[in-house]
């Protein structure tokens, strides 16, 4: 069984060093907490760099509609932009960010010219990826979402001390209370507005309950490519101007881990309506730190108990914020990460 939830005593972070270059390899159109997790290495003595894993050319930027992966063959042009940062941070440990489609012949192209070999780990955040055969070149697997578990020891048999659940976390310092003076009196969900969650919030809407949202529509190709992602200035400021957000896990992208915005909310001091999922009592206590619900039914009766009672709403905030400052930021990650990667203190 996983173990992250702890008692409410805040744990000490930062006191391993890990004084090496390391290379964070992402999406970082998508992968957007690429930069957080490399602020994070730099606070435990690391020097870290970003390869940002994205098409330049036409002929990629097709090769990747057409299939929904970039080509990663060893003699694509990407591989060359890759290999030269490998190169330039001559790194120690290569993480790579919800990695996809490569290949051992991508591994061993990339790390060409090191003189010494490095240590290559995944950190997954989206657990739709993890049955390709590729996940076997990684020394070690970190994933977010506990129902990967099974998944990835049917491809890593026998591997369970290569694989650890390292579940995903906040910067703290871009997610913070701005001391707003008060709240909307509505529900909020920001996010990518998909077909399935309008439908969920058109729903809500007509059983009376005053929602509203924010966000890149990806109802159709048009609304998609007109569409513009939040910014953490943006969803920080969203987060706190309204009396309660709400939470609407994506599947089967998140099945039973909990995503960025749940960490993001706690951490703003905020009200969090959220689904209940398997994880959730893994890093967080339902009910005094997070509100819960397990149908939609159960929404509206939610949000009117908690608009009549303001001062408990109030209280979660402040528990649920509490518990992602001892517990859940990047800072908690990493440090679990070099230990988990078996690094000794420099």
């Amino acid at each position: 069984m996983h173990s992250e939830h702890t008692p409410s005593k805040k744990k000490n972070v930062a006191k391993k060093r890990f004084e090496s270059n390391v290379l964070i390899v992402a999406d970082t159109r998508v992968n957007y907490w690429a930069p957080d997790v490399s602020e994070a290495f730099e606070r435990f003595g690391a020097a870290c760099y970003i390869a940002a894993l994205e098409p330049e050319r036409l002929e990629e930027r097709w090769f990747e509609y057409r299939h929904g992966y970039m080509n990663l063959a060893p003699d694509e042009p990407a591989i060359q932009r890759i290999r030269d940062q490998v190169n330039k941070a001559a790194p120690r440990l290569i993480l790579f960010l919800d990695p996809f489609a490569m290949t051992s012949a991508f591994f061993k192209a990339i790390q060409r010219d090191l003189k010494k070999k490095a240590t290559l780990a995944a950190w997954f955040s989206d657990c739709r990826r993890t049955s390709w055969k590729g996940i076997q070149c990684f020394d070690h697997v970190f994933y977010s979402d506990s129902s990967m578990q099974e998944s990835l020891q049917k491809v890593r048999p026998g591997e369970d001390r290569k694989m650890k659940y390292l579940p995903l976390a906040v910067n703290e310092r871009r997610f913070a209370p701005s001391g707003v003076d008060s709240r909307e009196s509505k529900i909020i969900f920001a996010g990518s507005v998909t077909e399935s969650r309008l439908k969920t919030l058109n729903r809500l809407r007509l059983r009376g309950v005053p929602v509203i949202w924010e966000g890149p529509k990806t109802t159709n190709w048009w609304t998609k490519l007109k569409s513009k992602n939040l910014d953490s200035n943006t969803l920080t400021r969203l987060y706190q101007e309204y009396a309660v957000v709400l939470d609407l896990p994506r599947r089967p992208k998140n099945l039973n881990g909990l995503n960025f915005r749940v960490f993001e909310v706690a951490a703003c001091q905020n009200l969090m309506l959220t689904k209940w999922v398997p994880d959730l009592e893994l890093q967080f206590d339902p009910y005094e730190e997070l509100v819960v619900y397990r149908d939609w039914d159960e929404v509206p009766l939610v949000y009117r108990s908690l608009k009549y009672d303001p001062y408990r709403a109030e209280e979660i905030a402040m528990k649920a914020r509490k518990r992602v400052l001892g517990h859940h930021t990047y800072s908690h990650r990493i440090q679990t990460m070099i230990e988990a990667l078996g690094q000794k203190a420099c």
